[in-house]
């Protein structure tokens, strides 16, 4: 029995055991002291040259800025000034072709002018050529004209020409009065002048009354004598004939 009891002991017994162990470290690690904090002191040289070299970075920096804006304000100026040179030699250009082209509208303008000028004179002149030919024409025609009225003239002052154109003028007498009937009681005293207008042919256009004592019946018959003798006897030759022609009617039994 006593060799039994033991082993059934020993469980419990290692368990205290072990708890005083930790008990003990506990202990030991609160009763330890604790080394104190060391402080580290800088040199103040060590703080000062990185203030100047904070301070020197940032001059730096700002040079560096400054360099930067005024390379970007320099190269916006150069920009601007190339803009500027551009538009002034665009502006050059544009003038000198408006130039050209306001050379070359004058030079056509006066080119038209010239051929215009030109096409005026010739016109004026084939105008005037055409007037000074038409001039001699007509001066011409005028003269002939003369030249044939005096040869008429002078063939009409001729006796013979007076002659046939007396036969001429009886023989229109005759035939009219181969148409009058004289009304009754005609009276001897009778003496009527009538101006025939005819045209070439012959035929009667017109009549009109001269001196005449007749009356009415008279006048009326005479009218009607002249319409029934158109057309009038034909001129022996053409240049008897007269647009009008004076015939006077006294009474058939008077005789001329």
């Amino acid at each position: 029995m006593n060799s039994a009891a033991p082993a059934g002991i020993a469980p419990i017994g290692w368990s205290i055991a072990l708890h005083a162990v930790i008990v003990g470290l506990l202990y030991l690690g609160l009763s330890v002291p604790r080394p104190e904090p060391v402080l580290i002191t800088l040199p103040i040289e060590a703080v000062v040259m990185d203030q100047a070299v904070l301070q020197a970075a940032s001059l730096q920096r700002r040079s560096d800025e400054r360099r930067e804006a005024e390379q970007q304000r320099r190269e916006e100026a150069a920009v601007e000034a190339r803009k500027i040179e551009e538009t002034r030699l665009e502006q050059q250009e544009l003038e000198r072709r408006n130039a050209e082209q306001q050379q070359r509208l004058v030079a056509e303008k006066s080119a038209q002018q010239k051929a215009k000028a030109a096409a005026d004179a010739k016109r004026t002149a084939e105008v005037q050529k055409q007037r000074t030919a038409q001039d001699a024409r007509l001066r011409q025609e005028r003269e002939a004209e003369l030249r044939a009225r005096l040869a008429a003239e002078e063939e009409r002052t001729s006796s013979g020409f007076q002659s046939l154109k007396a036969s001429y003028v009886q023989a229109i007498q005759a035939h009219v009065e181969h148409h009058w009937f004289e009304p009754p009681g005609t009276g001897q005293g009778l003496t009527c002048t009538v101006y025939l207008m005819q045209i070439p042919g012959g035929e009667v256009v017109g009549m009109r009354f001269g001196n005449c004592n007749g009356n009415t019946a008279v006048r009326q018959s005479i009218e009607t004598a002249v319409r029934n003798a158109s057309p009038l006897p034909a001129p022996p030759e053409p240049a008897l004939f007269e647009r009008e022609i004076r015939l006077i009617f006294t009474p058939k039994a008077s005789g001329r």
